[in-house]
C-alpha cells in the first residue's frame, strides 16, 4: 500500500456544497507528488481536507496503512502528516527559536532542544536569525521557517499549499531545493503549486485536478512534455501546422 492513499474523497468548507468530488491520489514512500489544475480545482482544498481542516463527507484517507480520515488534524500530526498551509504558516510576533519551540510542544520535552537544532543545521539562514521576529524575515526565510515547523516533528508526509508564492525566482529556487534535500531524507512531499515549471522539475509524479476530481496522472517529466498541459500550465502553446 502506498504511504498515503486519498480514494473517492469529497470535501467542502459548507454541508451539500463539495469542492472535492471524489478525488483519488497516492503517494509513494519518498516521491514528490505534484497537483495541479486551474483555479478553483480544488487543490488547495484537497490537502487541507486531507489535513484535518476541511470537512470530509465521502471517501477515505489511509496513511502508511492506517485509516485516518475521521482523526482529528492535531492527531494527523502525531501520526506523521503534517501540512504547511500558504497563508498564516508562522507567528510573527514571535522569534524563529520561539516558533520552533512551539511547533515542539507535542515532542517529549528531553527532544525539542535536540530537534530544533537539527533544523537550524538544515536551515542555516534561520540559525543566524534565531533571535529576530519571525514576521521581519524575508518571503524566503519564512517559508522556510513554515517548512522547518513541519519538520521538526520528523513527519513521513510532507503537504504544502503554494510554496513560492509571492517569492522572487531566486527564492523560488531556493525553496524547491530544499524541498529536494527533504525528499532525499525520505520525507514524502505533497505539493500544491502553480509553478507548474518549478515543481514538475523536481517532481517524480503530477495530478491534474479538474472540478474537484484528479482528471490526469502522469509522470512530472511527462506532463512537461504534453502539449495541452504545456498550454495551460507552462505558458506554451503548440505551434499551428
Amino acid at each position: 500500500m502506498s504511504i498515503l492513499e486519498v480514494r473517492s474523497l469529497v470535501a467542502g468548507y459548507e454541508p451539500g456544497l463539495a469542492i472535492v468530488k471524489g478525488a483519488s491520489v497516492h503517494a509513494e514512500a519518498g516521491e514528490i507528488v505534484v497537483l495541479l489544475g486551474p483555479n478553483g480545482a480544488g487543490k488547495s482544498s484537497l490537502i487541507k481536507a486531507i489535513a484535518g481542516i476541511v470537512p470530509i463527507s465521502g471517501g477515505e484517507v489511509w496513511l502508511e496503512g492506517e485509516d485516518i480520515t475521521a482523526v482529528p488534524a492535531h492527531q494527523k500530526i502525531r501520526r506523521g502528516l503534517a501540512f504547511v498551509p500558504q497563508t498564516e504558516n508562522i507567528f510573527p510576533l514571535m522569534t524563529v527559536a520561539e516558533n520552533l519551540a512551539v511547533c515542539g510542544g507535542i515532542l517529549p520535552r528531553a527532544e525539542v532542544a535536540g530537534r530544533m537544532d537539527e533544523m537550524f543545521q538544515t536551515f542555516p539562514d534561520l540559525a543566524r536569525q534565531r533571535h529576530r521576529a519571525a514576521g521581519s524575515l524575508s518571503g524566503g526565510q519564512r517559508q522556510m521557517l513554515a517548512v522547518a515547523r513541519a519538520l521538526l516533528v520528523r513527519p513521513r508526509v510532507l503537504m504544502l499549499d503554494e510554496p513560492s508564492a509571492g517569492l522572487s525566482p531566486k527564492l523560488v529556487g531556493e525553496v524547491f531545493a530544499n524541498l529536494q534535500a527533504i525528499r532525499e531524507r525520505g520525507v514524502t512531499i505533497l505539493l500544491v503549486e502553480q509553478n507548474a515549471r518549478a515543481a514538475l522539475a523536481i517532481g517524480d509524479r503530477a495530478y491534474v485536478l479538474v472540478e474537484g476530481r484528479a482528471a490526469h496522472e502522469a509522470p512530472a517529466t511527462g506532463l512537461m512534455d504534453d502539449p495541452l498541459i504545456a498550454e495551460l500550465y507552462l505558458g506554451h502553446r503548440k505551434e499551428a501546422s
